[in-house]
């Protein structure tokens, strides 16, 4: 089993992953997204209203992405970094940052998952410079 490791991050990091975020669900049109700990800790969020509980989400959708990621340990993957679940009304789009991080937006069908998933992958790459910095 992998033990667990403290995350701490500065309020510094912190201002400059919310910028990102904002620049994220501009350019994805998301009804809402997160940026949480690979164990289910909020770190950033947008776009929720009082009929979402964001802290059950951010739980819920670790758990996904990391049994997903279990999934692709067990079929011989290295890991499925992302991973979009459609519905009629909704889609849920899911990447990991890095081993330490969890991007998590929801959108209708105004947005196209291509467009999304273009955008994670830049937020992610951004996440991770401004993460990796010293604090």
């Amino acid at each position: 089993m992998n033990e667990l490791k403290v995350i701490s991050i500065s309020k510094e990091k912190i201002t400059k992953l919310d910028g990102l975020m904002d620049m994220f669900c501009s350019q994805a049109n998301t009804i809402w997204a997160i940026l949480a700990t690979n164990t289910g800790q909020l770190l950033v969020q947008r776009g929720f209203v009082h009929s979402f509980d964001v802290l059950a989400i951010s739980a819920l959708a670790s758990g996904v992405f990391n049994s997903t990621m279990e999934l692709a340990r067990i079929i011989g993957e290295r890991n499925f970094s992302e991973f979009l679940q459609e519905g009629r009304s909704y889609s849920i789009y899911y990447i990991g940052v890095d081993d330490n991080y969890l991007l998590v937006s929801l959108f209708d069908d105004r947005t196209l998952p291509g467009v999304v998933k273009v955008a994670c992958e830049s937020f992610a790459d951004e996440a991770k410079t401004v993460l990796k910095a010293e604090a």
